[in-house]
């Protein structure tokens, strides 16, 4: 069995590690704070509940509810049942863009974004049961993390399996998809690759083709949410999980965040925390 520090906190120091005895009591490691997830991770929850934020948006995790959490993503637990136990595979961010998996998968990278808790028969999880058994037992084995292409091979079939899970989901009438909810996944991509250097909802209604009036109109239709509510937030919780997570200067935090004026980030952060960074830092 992996040890418990394991789990990526952010990203992995090896290309590849997998447990099945993951408890409540390691997952609540990540409810202090936003955790920025560099590595991908692919999660079966084998017994007992999670209540948790991906990327915004709030779960509740159950059993045979397979979680993938694409590199990039940010999570947060905040309650974990007495007897929580899950499964999980992890490859490290360096190991994934060796494998080019954006271009790949592209199909089912706005699904996933969208909806990263996929809930499974029985037996379609008993089927992922076997498989993280298998790959604990493979892991176990000399040279395995020296072998990139069976590593190679062990992440394609994640996620081609993971890709077949979501395509089972796609509407089976043809129907087209409502024309918010594409702006919406687009939006979302588009986020995930620029909020570091872009905050203005122009730039993303101008990349969409859109005017930024119409664009706050559908996104707001299809999530719920403003787009620049969805910009802030993941501004703030990549600030959070920075700020409690390394010893880098505030000022370091900003400019990564795409500020290059420490007393307006100081500001930003205040208005939307109630504290200033420093004070979050060290309560």
């Amino acid at each position: 069995m992996i040890i418990d520090d394991a789990l990526p906190k952010f990203d992995l120091p090896v290309d590849f590690v997998t447990d099945d005895s993951i408890t409540g009591d390691i997952l609540n490691q990540y409810g202090r704070f936003p955790c920025h997830i560099k590595a991908g991770v692919f999660v079966l929850c084998t017994r007992g509940t999670v209540r948790a934020t991906i990327n915004l948006s709030e779960y509740t995790i159950s059993r045979n509810d397979f979680v993938t959490v694409l590199p990039g993503s940010f999570i947060q637990i905040h309650e974990v049942s007495s007897d929580t136990r899950v499964c999980f595979a992890g490859f490290s961010s360096e190991f994934i863009a060796r494998v080019s998996y954006v271009e790949t998968f592209l199909d089912f990278l706005p699904m996933i974004l969208n909806n990263p808790i996929m809930p499974l028969t029985e037996e379609i999880a008993q089927l992922y049961r076997n498989a993280f058994s298998l790959l604990i037992r493979a892991y176990a084995l000399p040279n395995t993390l020296d072998n990139k292409e069976i590593l190679k091979s062990i992440f394609t079939i994640f996620f081609q399996g993971v890709g077949e899970l979501y395509k089972r989901c796609k509407p089976t009438t043809n129907e087209p998809i409502k024309r918010e909810h594409e702006l919406y996944r687009q939006f979302i991509q588009l986020l995930m690759a620029n909020y570091t250097q872009e905050h203005e909802v122009s730039f993303y209604a101008k990349k969409c083709g859109v005017t930024p009036a119409h664009f706050s109109g559908a996104i707001r239709k299809a999530s719920g949410h403003s787009p620049l509510a969805i910009i802030t937030g993941i501004i703030v919780m990549n600030a959070k999980a920075q700020l409690k997570s390394t010893r880098l200067p505030v000022k370091e935090i900003a400019f990564s965040l795409g500020f290059n004026n420490l007393s307006f980030f100081n500001k930003y952060f205040r208005k939307h925390v109630q504290m200033t960074p420093q004070e979050y830092r060290e309560c």
